[in-house]
């Protein structure tokens, strides 16, 4: 088997036995954290993780072949009934995280509102992500949606006033800087 076939295999064989992450953690002794990161490729069991795996029946020899996608969601379709209950319910969360960020609700709610409903439509379409609090999943996007936005905004051209000094200028404003029309030159 080669090495970056081993999160596919492991993924396969999880689902094929109807485990999801934190199950087949909380059976094999190995974080869930740990088993993401499996599953994601990022590492690869240690020899005692692994005995613990082929302990549970896992033997990549036997396993299906072909490629298989990670469902994703349409994270922008709307939200089915299940998962407006979910989130009208989970709702303080939004109002926690505008506080714990220090931001302003006026100016920051539809934005942190995205997030927060982006991570209750990932949560329920992934999972094995249910190895981690909801509110853990949902500070993320949140965390994320707020990042998005002042990266947004770094890149908006700056507005100035024409009552606004010149850098580098002994107060020299914008304004001086023009002329009438009627006054100005023409070549």
């Amino acid at each position: 088997m080669a090495k970056e076939d081993f999160p596919r295999l492991l993924r396969e064989w999880r689902t094929a036995n109807g485990l999801i992450q934190k199950e087949l953690a909380e059976k094999s002794g190995i974080s869930c954290r740990q088993i993401q990161n499996y599953e994601h490729g990022t590492s690869f069991p240690s020899v005692e993780a692994g005995r613990r795996l082929v302990a549970l029946g896992f033997d990549p020899a036997y396993l299906p072949e072909g490629v298989h996608r990670v469902r994703c969601p349409d994270i922008n379709a709307p939200l089915t009934d299940e998962e407006q209950q979910f989130a009208a319910k989970k709702h303080g969360l939004v109002y926690w995280f505008l506080n714990w960020a220090g931001l302003s609700q006026d100016e920051w709610y539809d934005i942190i509102a995205i997030g927060y409903l982006q991570a209750v439509k990932k949560w329920f379409a992934r999972p094995e992500i249910h190895c981690f609090s909801f509110s853990t999943i949902a500070k993320k996007a949140m965390k994320n949606s707020v990042r998005l936005e002042r990266e947004k905004q770094s890149r908006l051209p700056r507005t100035v006033s024409l009552d606004d000094i010149i850098p580098g200028t002994e107060g020299m404003t914008y304004g001086e800087t023009l002329c009438d029309p009627r006054d100005c030159v023409r070549t």
